[in-house]
């Protein structure tokens, strides 16, 4: 299974403000999101972005697999396409293969980010780098020890101020 994280971040790597509201997201971000998620077919998150996103917002609506990382046992939705779990992420991407994916991608938060790195699963990374600076906020990665080394794939300009960096995530050995 190849999973891919997409995420925005400030230009000084942060995944969202002190006060956890996506206004510094540009239109070009939300539009490759989409495009990700609807490719792919099955989306991984953790219950503070699907909070954000749910109900109106989830990339997924009508077909595909959401699966959203919580320990919350009472969580619920109304998307058919929406599973809660807190399965590890090797028990999550063998659950998404015996549903048919061959590819999944990741669009937050921090932990879920960086349980699947620390698990050795992402393959690559679309770094969406936003035009803001934030002195507080969510880092990218928590927790992980490990050192990865990236092999850039695409350098792209979305909009005047915006670009997506496509990393490959070289197999440790």
């Amino acid at each position: 299974m190849k999973i891919s994280i997409y995420i925005a971040t400030s230009a000084n790597g942060k995944i969202s403000n002190h006060r956890n509201v996506p206004d510094w997201l540009s239109p070009e971000y939300g539009q490759g999101f989409a495009s990700i998620c609807q490719k792919f077919k099955a989306v991984i998150m953790g219950k503070t972005t699907y909070n954000i996103l749910a109900p109106d917002y989830l990339p997924l609506q009508e077909d595909g697999t959401t699966v959203v990382l919580t320990t919350d046992e009472q969580a619920k939705s109304n998307d058919p396409t929406v599973i809660f779990t807190k399965n590890s992420a090797s028990e999550i991407a063998e659950m998404l293969t015996k549903k048919g994916h061959t590819e999944a991608v990741i669009i937050g938060g921090t932990l879920t980010m960086s349980e699947f790195i620390n698990a050795g699963l992402v393959s690559d990374i679309y770094f969406v780098v936003e035009p803001v600076l934030f002195g507080s906020g969510l880092p990218l990665i928590k927790n992980v020890e490990l050192e990865l080394k990236l092999n850039l794939l695409e350098v792209s300009k979305l909009n005047e101020n915006t670009v997506l960096l496509h990393y490959q995530v070289q197999k440790q050995s």
